[in-house]
């Protein structure tokens, strides 16, 4: 139990506190674009500070961009730690299994939204204000969307992989043993043949447990 439990907390540092984190750091932060050289005035999406009243921020693009971003980001964390919580357990029941898998499909299709969305606010930044300074606020986020679209990406292979190779050893592997066994019928004035086989087959199941089965038949004849 301490070992799922360690892995489920590293899961989660893994997956979902990188791009959270940065994610929340560069978008609450106005160290985005620096105004000019010559003062302290920095930008922000949410924000501006060291500036005049008269100076805008980012504009309505970025803001909308970044805000969609970060949201999704941090509602698709809540059910993915869930997820991951589910599936570490083994005593789950089958709606509780289904609900989870539900949970992490929203996730898998809404996070690499995220990832997109927040890189396209960065690059609307790039072509707004190219010739400006940038801050370390920008390259915090510029980072999250990487991260999240490089995470996923992975994860996608990862997915491929992983049904690839389900789907190959879902073909049952049968393995036949043939036993014949041979007895005098006194009585009756013949011979009784006792035909026994085995057969074993080997597959995985959607939890990725391996299942065995061992089937055994016998046939019996009467030669008189």
């Amino acid at each position: 139990m301490g070992s799922e439990s360690a892995m489920v907390v590293c899961c989660i540092i893994c997956l979902l506190l990188p791009s959270v984190v940065l994610q929340s750091c560069g978008f609450f932060s106005p160290y985005w674009i620096k105004h000019n050289s010559t003062s302290e005035c920095f930008r922000g999406v949410v924000y501006n500070t060291g500036c005049p009243d008269n100076v805008e921020g980012l504009g309505a693009a970025v803001l909308g961009l970044q805000v969609t971003s970060f949201v999704i980001i941090v509602l698709t964390s809540i059910p993915t730690i869930y997820f991951i919580c589910c599936n570490s357990s083994d005593d789950d029941d089958d709606d509780k299994t289904g609900c989870c898998t539900i949970l992490g499909g929203c996730m898998v299709c809404l996070y690499p939204v995220a990832g997109v969305l927040g890189f396209s606010g960065c690059m609307v930044v790039v072509a707004n204000f190219g010739d400006r300074d940038k801050g370390w606020a920008f390259f915090l986020c510029l980072a999250a969307s990487c991260y999240v679209i490089l995470e996923m990406f992975l994860c996608y292979c990862m997915l491929y992989m992983l049904a690839k190779n389900e789907k190959k050893n879902n073909v049952s592997d049968e393995s036949g043993q043939e036993v014949t066994q041979y007895r005098n019928d006194n009585d009756g004035g013949g011979m009784v043949v006792g035909q026994t086989m085995e057969h074993h087959q080997i597959g995985i199941s959607s939890t990725g447990e391996i299942i065995v089965r061992k089937l055994q038949f016998t046939r019996i004849f009467h030669i008189s």
